[in-house]
């Protein structure tokens, strides 16, 4: 029973939509019928029940294709409208998306990926093993740092405000990325954060992103779902809420396209759910 249950509350919409299409069919069907001066007297021979029995199966058949039609439709991607801007929620790798990609960073921009400091397996550990020059990068983090007037610590590091974004044109796969100061570093070097600190952080990074991005199209990812320590062990779906949430509040404008990349090939979330409800909230 409760698997039963956990499935229609994590396909509620899907399935009430698919209901309505139904009716909406079958009424149309009815309508026409009745039109034409068609009726079940055709099978007036087998009586009440088998006529009742007849439309029932006609309209949990209409239910499973408008079902299986919705799910198919938006297996892949979803397109919401969020202050006129354009947000596509896809699953897909980050790096493989036509854009300007935003890379969550830590507020140092560290670029020693040992598995200590930076994981090899993040965005921002393959950012800088696989797809940028840790040179340049340094290079622009020490303009970007002089623009800002910070000044660096004892390791030679500055350390950025929550949600700053770097712009970095890869020479090594001619790539542009958004490097996105996401996370603070304990003496422990462990990221930790929480849900005011993330929203705040988010609501800054919308506008960072409007100030460089030069009208290309965004491509980010569910930010916040590689901290392992985050306040309430919020969930992918919650995350994904956040930034649409602060998208929303922030008013920034965006002269082309938003893709949240969702990574991964098993597919937790039905993007249907997630187009509807979001829709609600940010009515």
């Amino acid at each position: 029973m409760n698997l039963i249950l956990n499935w229609y509350y994590s396909r509620s919409y899907q399935l009430r939509d698919s209901i309505e299409i139904s009716l909406f069919i079958f009424t149309i069907i009815s309508t026409i019928f009745t039109i034409l001066g068609v009726s079940l007297s055709v099978i007036e021979d087998f009586g009440i029940l088998i006529k009742f029995g007849t439309l029932i199966l006609c309209f949990l058949v209409l239910v499973g294709l408008s079902y299986f039609a919705i799910g198919k439709f938006y297996r892949e991607k979803v397109c919401l409208n969020i202050n006129q801007n354009l947000v596509d929620i896809r699953y897909g790798n980050l790096f493989e998306v036509d854009g300007w990609k935003v890379i969550g960073c830590d507020t140092h921009f560290d670029t020693r990926i040992d598995d200590s400091v930076i994981s090899k397996k993040s965005l921002h550990g393959q950012l800088i093993l696989n797809h940028g020059n840790i040179e340049d990068i340094n290079v622009l983090v020490k303009e970007d740092a002089e623009r800002l007037k910070l000044k660096c610590n004892k390791d030679g590091l500055y350390s950025f405000p929550l949600g700053t974004v770097i712009r970095y044109d890869s020479s090594y796969d001619h790539q542009t990325y958004l490097m996105l100061s996401m996370t603070e570093l304990n003496s422990r070097n462990e990221a930790h954060t929480n849900m005011v600190e993330f929203i705040n952080t988010l609501s800054t990074m919308w506008k960072e992103i409007n100030r460089v991005y030069a009208s290309h199209d965004i491509v980010i990812p569910v930010l916040g779902t590689g901290i392992s320590r985050f306040d309430g062990n919020k969930s992918e779906e919650e995350l994904l809420k956040a930034m649409l949430y602060t998208l929303y509040i922030s008013r920034v404008k965006f002269n082309s396209r938003i893709k949240i990349v969702i990574y991964g090939n098993e597919r937790k979330l039905s993007l249907y759910e997630c187009k509807r409800s979001f829709s609600n909230l940010l009515r």
